[in-house]
């Protein structure tokens, strides 16, 4: 496969251009952060479900799996694992798929963020997006011959067409590849990372507005992420329960409205830290009024998930 430098220090990555969206794969990585060169198993026709079988799976995440797929602002690495974590437990080979803004792959790239509706309407224009990843099953349409398709309830309740999927995201010029499930979330290029160059370690002293592009490392999923993907998902609710019972009720001209917007859409990790009670807020502020029953919200489903993930 060809191979192209994307920055000044040498990252490749192999890459199939088509009209619109770029098809590609990570064929090496610099071990950068603890990564490692992410990998695709092939995914033969003979372990592809039925259509039924896929549907069937949508259906399941969306009303019994407890997965909140209306809060969009953070974590789709966190519900694409659990996702997978809960596929393999039914035996079901997948892959995950990877789209990213194309500022990510290359200096030299437009920036083209992924752009998509905010399903709980706190924000008038569009969320933007520099990666998302969901699940992608190999499907039957036939008796010898299968599909890949993409499983993502964030955008639709039914499986849809990888290039449906892509164009949901509205960002032409993204760069999309398929990884196996292990893999949890990657690493980018940071001021102040080092590099070993033939041996030499060396220092990346970079300007600020250098975008945070791929290094090819990846991480896998392992009990250490536990954590972190149960708070995320808790707080995900939260978000979600706060905009449809509280904010979705508010006048738009009360001021403590835009407030409570910026506060979970805009600030979400504070918002978490909130609820876990590492951050106190005063009386001032109009989530305080709010604050101890979504405390205990918080907490039971952050056991909810906790358990969940150690079950998996």
């Amino acid at each position: 496969m060809p191979r192209y430098i994307i920055t000044s220090v040498a990252i490749f990555f192999s890459v199939l251009s088509f009209a619109q969206n770029h098809k590609f794969s990570f064929d090496y990585s610099y071990g950068m952060a603890g990564g490692s060169t992410p990998t695709t198993t092939p995914i033969v026709n003979a372990d592809a479900i039925s259509a039924k079988q896929a549907d069937d799976l949508v259906k399941y995440f969306l009303e019994s799996s407890k997965l909140d797929f209306k809060c969009i602002y953070n974590g789709c690495q966190n519900r694409a694992m659990v996702m997978s974590l809960l596929l393999k437990k039914k035996g079901i080979k997948h892959y995950k798929i990877w789209n990213f803004d194309p500022f990510k792959i290359s200096i030299f790239n437009g920036q083209d963020a992924l752009e998509v509706d905010d399903a709980l309407k706190l924000k008038a224009g569009k969320v933007f997006w520099d990666f998302h990843v969901a699940i992608a099953l190999v499907v039957k349409n036939g008796s010898s011959s299968a599909d890949t398709l993409v499983i993502d309830p964030s955008f639709a309740n039914r499986p849809i067409k990888v290039t449906e999927w892509l164009g949901m995201q509205n960002s032409p010029n993204s760069y999309y590849t398929f990884l196996d499930p292990v893999w949890y979330n990657y690493v980018t290029l940071q001021p102040g990372t080092s590099l070993n160059c033939n041996g030499v370690y060396n220092t990346l002293n970079l300007p600020a507005c250098f975008p945070a592009l791929l290094t090819g490392d990846f991480y896998s999923y392992s009990p250490i992420n536990q954590q972190i993907i149960a708070e995320e998902l808790a707080t995900n609710e939260q978000i979600t329960k706060f905009a449809e019972s509280i904010i979705a009720k508010m006048e738009t001209t009360d001021p403590d409205r835009g407030v409570l917007i910026s506060l979970v859409s805009d600030n979400f990790y504070l918002f978490r830290d909130i609820l876990a009670g590492k951050v106190v807020i005063d009386r001032t502020n109009p989530f305080s009024k709010y604050l101890n029953e979504y405390k205990k919200s918080y907490a039971i489903s952050l056991a909810y998930w906790s358990e969940q993930l150690q079950s998996l």
